[in-house]
């Protein structure tokens, strides 16, 4: 049997470099090539929504994103309160003013690209109504090396037109004080504006471009995807439902014997307390009217057995909810780990999203078994999960858009009900205690300084440092501390 002293591909983070030595390296998600997703359509038809959404989506998957809103930085420059008549194409000085915006807009984009090279995706968050307007988008970004793909978003339903209006439009800095009578007015005049001159994406003048087209939320144009972001993103896109407001709640497993013993991993069953709340939020449900909700849940004994107290019969278990696979650790409290392989404790601390337990899972492969999930989540009214502590960081980091470096420290406590409901383009999070002693599986983020000096500990010492490692075979083997035997 061979054994490797490198770490192996299963584990990933940022450079570090310990004694001259590079431990790690970690490369852009998919290899993404610099691309500019510039949205189009009239105002009022959701394309702040859509980006923000979409946004948010490609940062879970790693892929690093941003919004930049067009009429954010238009305030910036010139000013609120610009009336309906600023937005008319017969008008030569909004016109240019407009124009001037979004060339400044185009420039902070190509900078931000400048600034990281693991800057992926950025979305302009415009109208972009005319063929002028998409050329200059065209002109700026592709000697840039930026690839372009436009999305535009149709919607005819005067009814939906006017709750967008209502709920977002008027609501902006440009309509502060104002009577909501004469804004939603205004706005209305300034959507006829932008008509006059609308020039709708059109498959026999822009056969050469990427674009995906959204008409009335269910109807989609693909042209031209060339990258696999795009494809991603265009996957996405068919699997959302803007109008649809999913409200979660979500939950732990009661208490397991494994919480109470302070290891990881394991399928026991529940503690007293663990049963106790799991009667709690039996009757919590019970008395908000959550009955009819359709439960989600692991396939694990621990979540089976909190479901089991709760009055809701609609019941689906998805082993893609299970804990986070914490292959050869699985057991072990955190202390007999640190004990046994300090080096894979450190290296965790390093980078604890990246990093892949032997024989097990990191934070990024949860996510990539969740994403199905996170699919079906979009388009539910309301559902309550149950299930477990990785798994709900992963799901509370997409839904509130928390970065990969956030996400596997989210605190999600036991015996406590999360709710995550949406506001205008993101959502807000409200926790529920129900008061059931249990215990704290949370570990705090270390410090940077503290992990370099374990690590810089371990590669000064003369003996082994209790690395799990993988031989050619793809097989892992524990290098003991204390004797040179090798287990498998």
């Amino acid at each position: 049997m061979s054994i490797s002293s490198s770490p192996g591909p299963r584990r990933h983070s940022p450079p570090f470099i310990v004694q001259g030595r590079e431990r790690y390296t970690r490369s852009t998600p998919m290899n993404c090539p610099k691309q500019c997703y510039a949205m189009v359509g009239l105002p009022a038809r959701g394309k702040s929504y859509i980006a923000h959404r979409l946004a948010r989506y490609l940062n879970w998957i790693g892929t690093k994103s941003k919004v930049f809103n067009v009429g954010q930085y238009r305030r910036q420059l010139v000013g609120v309160n610009m009336s309906c008549d600023y937005y008319d194409p017969d008008n030569p000085t909004g016109a240019q003013s407009r124009r001037m915006v979004a060339c400044h807009v185009l420039d902070t984009i190509v900078e931000w690209f400048k600034e990281d090279p693991e800057n992926c995706v950025a979305i302009l968050d415009a109208t972009n109504t005319t063929q002028d307007r998409r050329d200059l988008i065209l002109e700026r970004c592709l000697p840039e090396g930026i690839q372009v793909m436009f999305i535009e978003s149709v919607l005819d339903d005067a009814l939906i037109e006017e709750s967008n209006i209502r709920d977002h439009k008027i609501r902006c800095p440009d309509y502060q004080g104002c009577d909501p009578d004469a804004a939603f007015k205004d706005f209305s005049s300034r959507i006829q504006n932008y008509k006059k001159a609308y020039e709708t994406l059109c498959l026999n003048k822009d056969r050469e471009l990427s674009f995906i087209r959204v008409s009335d939320i269910t109807q989609f144009h693909i042209n031209n995807l060339v990258s696999t972001v795009q494809s991603k993103s265009a996957y996405f896109l068919m699997n959302i439902r803007p109008h649809t407001k999913t409200t979660l709640y979500l939950s732990r497993h009661g208490e397991s014997l494994f919480n109470e013993e302070g290891k990881i991993g394991g399928d026991t069953n529940l503690t007293d307390n663990g049963i106790r709340y799991a009667k709690k939020l039996g009757k919590f449900l019970q008395e908000n009217n959550l009955t009819e909700v359709p439960v989600w849940t692991s396939i694990m004994k621990r979540t089976i057995e909190t479901c089991s107290h709760l009055p809701n019969q609609n019941v689906q278990r998805y082993k893609c909810l299970n804990e986070i696979d914490a292959g050869r650790c699985d057991g072990l409290t955190y202390q007999q780990i640190e004990e046994r392989y300090p080096e894979e404790f450190a290296l965790r601390d390093l980078d604890k999203y990246n990093y892949r337990y032997p024989q097990g899972e990191s934070y990024q492969d949860v996510c990539c078994r969740l994403e199905p999930i996170i699919m079906d989540l979009e388009k539910q009214d309301q559902v309550l999960l149950i299930c477990h502590q990785a798994v709900l960081r992963c799901i509370v980091g997409y839904f509130l858009n928390l970065s990969t470096e956030e996400i596997p420290y989210i605190k999600i406590p036991l015996h406590t009900v999360i709710k995550i409901a949406p506001v205008a383009y993101g959502c807000e999070k409200e926790e529920i205690n129900f008061g059931v002693e249990s215990s704290v599986t949370h570990r705090d983020k270390q410090t940077q300084e503290s992990i370099e000096r374990r690590l810089l500990a371990l590669d000064m010492s003369n003996g082994d440092s209790g690395t799990i490692t993988e031989n050619k075979n793809g097989h892992s083997g524990v290098i003991d501390d204390d004797r040179d035997a090798i287990q498998t």
